[in-house]
């Protein structure tokens, strides 16, 4: 015999599984616009049936709904890609914001009425070079000459003290973003104790997965992630190859301030602060991106014009050291000295304390009384002043190739000086313009994938509004069953008392 108030709780577990449901529904609508928010769903399933004996044997007879879990929609595989796409587009964009700064750096153009650069300094010399080739006893020539020289040397240091002083802000920034790993570890190993804790119940911590995958989307924009999931319902998270989340316990980061004495500015070294072995190799997110502007990219540049300073103090020092100065009219005359640098010093197997371009200068010698003189504009042998063969020789030393090529190789791998600048600019251009094109698809990837992620994660109101229908519906006709079913008792008592 079927029990007398049976339906009115087979009615009333529908009112409660509908009302879960249109909370649910609440929910969604009510963080629609909240950042990492998964799509929440309440699982209906049938309660057990009973039994019923009759006269045509046992009935399996349903007891009505119930609640069974409360799930997020969520796909771990879309939000591993995610993760790798987001870590690379970060990669790429921090790239094409130091490349725009190393071409800000490099500049060469006009600042107003006045062109500026170091193309713009080798030209200059080069004309006045050219100028006192043809009035080799002009004041003014020669005037031009040591002060055109002493631009070039001005600009050479500029662009390298602005490099020093990039290196020196993505130390800063190095360490900033290690700071902030450090800092998403522990919110993550709290969270990771907080969901193992209220899992262990047998309920779905749901809100607060939501907040830790937020934050690993976060981590991903810092560095290369990989996450796991053990069977407590903690997040493993390794970060540059290392781990740095497990279970409850963050495993910290820290940076090691060194110093690059070649160049003099601030580096580091990213390692673990508890000391555990293990190399920390960052393949992409800023932090890959900026460890390697610093200690390759800018570094290169540094190298590139460190190289132009050798050069000078090198190559065309040699040139100089050919020509005869004005010190003395007569044949054979004296040889000209060291142009850059210091007088005397023979920089052709000379070792800097630190770098070339610390050492570059114009020779002080020129700023003297009777320095101008000592320019050596002249061709050895020649018994005029005014001759001026040698300076025409220095000024292609800067833009054409040496003939014959020297064995081994000028310091520019036989390059003219303003070739080799060329060579610095276009290779800076094709460089920037590569890590603009790479953010650009990585940017349009992770706006697909943000998509996908979002059409099985997003809250779709139009849908929220259809179930809350759907569910509002449900419940007003179990409110109308339970109705009907109390006005049947109500009958059936009152007739049976009476």
């Amino acid at each position: 015999m079927i029990p007398t108030f049976m339906g009115l709780n087979t009615m009333t577990l529908a009112l409660a599984a509908q009302q879960a449901s249109q909370n649910t529904t609440g929910h969604n609508m009510a963080n629609a616009n909240t950042d990492g928010y998964s799509r929440q769903r309440a699982n209906l399933a049938t309660t057990y049936p009973v039994t019923l004996y009759q006269g045509g044997g046992p009935l399996k007879v349903g007891t009505g709904v119930q609640v069974q879990s409360v799930t997020r929609a969520r796909d771990s595989y879309i939000d591993m890609q995610y993760r790798q796409q987001n870590s690379s587009k970060s990669f790429w964009e921090d790239q094409a914001s130091t490349f725009t700064q190393l071409e800000q750096i490099f500049h060469d153009g006009k600042v107003g009425t006045q062109v500026v650069g170091i193309q713009a300094g080798i030209n200059n010399f080069w004309t006045s070079l050219g100028t006192l080739a043809a009035d080799p006893t002009s004041v003014g020539a020669r005037t031009n000459v040591r002060e055109m020289a002493n631009a070039l040397v001005q600009t050479l240091k500029q662009d390298s003290d602005h490099l020093r002083a990039l290196a020196n802000d993505l130390t800063t920034q190095i360490a900033t973003q290690v700071d902030n790993i450090n800092n998403i570890a522990q919110q993550i190993a709290s969270l990771n104790k907080q969901i193992s804790a209220q899992e262990s119940t047998g309920t779905i911590a749901n809100d607060l997965r939501d907040q830790r995958d937020l934050l690993v989307d976060k981590l991903s924009d810092i560095a290369n992630i990989q996450v796991y999931e053990d069977s407590s319902h903690n997040y493993q998270v390794q970060a540059g190859g290392v781990t740095l989340v497990l279970g409850d316990t963050a495993i910290p980061m820290t940076v090691t301030a060194e110093r690059n004495t070649k160049y003099s500015f601030d580096t580091s070294t990213v390692i673990e602060a508890n000391g555990l072995p293990g190399t920390i190799k960052f393949t992409s997110g800023k932090l890959a991106s900026m460890i390697q502007m610093r200690d390759q990219t800018i570094t290169g540049y540094l190298d590139s014009i460190d190289k132009m300073a050798q050069f000078l103090m090198q190559d065309f020092n040699n040139q100089h050291k050919q020509g005869l100065d004005n010190t003395t009219p007569a044949v054979p005359g004296t040889h000209g000295d060291n142009f850059f640098g210091v007088t005397g010093e023979d920089y052709t197997a000379y070792t800097p304390a630190t770098c070339w371009l610390d050492e570059l200068e114009v020779n002080k010698d020129f700023y003297t009384d009777t320095g101008l003189d000592k320019i050596a504009a002249r061709d050895a042998g020649s018994a005029g002043l005014d001759e001026g063969t040698n300076a025409q020789r220095l000024a292609d030393v800067l833009k054409k190739t040496p003939d014959p090529l020297p064995s081994p190789p000028n310091a520019l791998g036989n390059l003219s000086l303003l070739d080799y600048y060329s060579t610095i600019i276009g290779t800076l251009g094709v460089q920037s313009q590569q890590a603009s094109n790479m953010a650009t698809n990585q940017g349009v990837l992770v706006s697909s994938t943000q998509n996908w992620r979002e059409s099985i994660s997003g809250v779709n109101m139009d849908e929220e509004m259809s179930n809350m229908i759907r569910f509002q519906k449900a419940y007003g006709a179990a409110a109308n069953v339970v109705a009907t079913m109390n006005s049947m008792l109500d009958t059936l008592i009152n007739r049976m008392v009476g």
